[in-house]
């Protein structure tokens, strides 16, 4: 089957974070270079961002009403996102995934193009 769970685009995000955990202990802790915790720390961010991107903007950060309701209240949503700065987001193609709020989208939207230009403008500067 081509479009499995193995194929999506979660599966690539578990091998690119795997090698950006090796990268951040190396830099933090053995890297000879006088800028390791410098890069380390751009590795964490990178981190944090992947994280975001893979709770899809928080999907879980919602009150409920009742214990059994599986729907929260938009309304109720636990994280600060900056609205006033969408038009300056490009929005990606969600190939069917289901936001519950306007900044858990902006959220994972801001995630999803800071995660890439992290890696595209800082990765090649990583290695020693």
């Amino acid at each position: 089957m081509a479009f499995n769970e193995d194929w999506d685009y979660e599966y690539l995000l578990e091998v690119i974070r795997a090698k950006l955990e090796t990268m951040e202990r190396y830099n933090r802790h053995l890297s000879y270079a006088a800028n390791g915790p410098y890069y380390a720390n751009q590795i964490q961010c990178a981190q944090k961002m992947m994280d975001i991107i893979k709770a899809k903007g928080g999907e879980k950060d919602y009150e409920y009403e009742l214990e059994d309701d599986w729907q929260p209240k938009p309304e109720s949503f636990k994280h600060y996102v900056n609205m006033r700065n969408r038009a300056r987001i490009p929005s990606t193609n969600y190939h069917g995934e289901i936001f519950w709020s306007e900044p858990q989208r902006l959220r994972f939207d801001k995630a999803w193009m800071l995660f890439w230009k992290i890696l595209s403008e800082r990765m090649m500067t990583w290695g020693d």
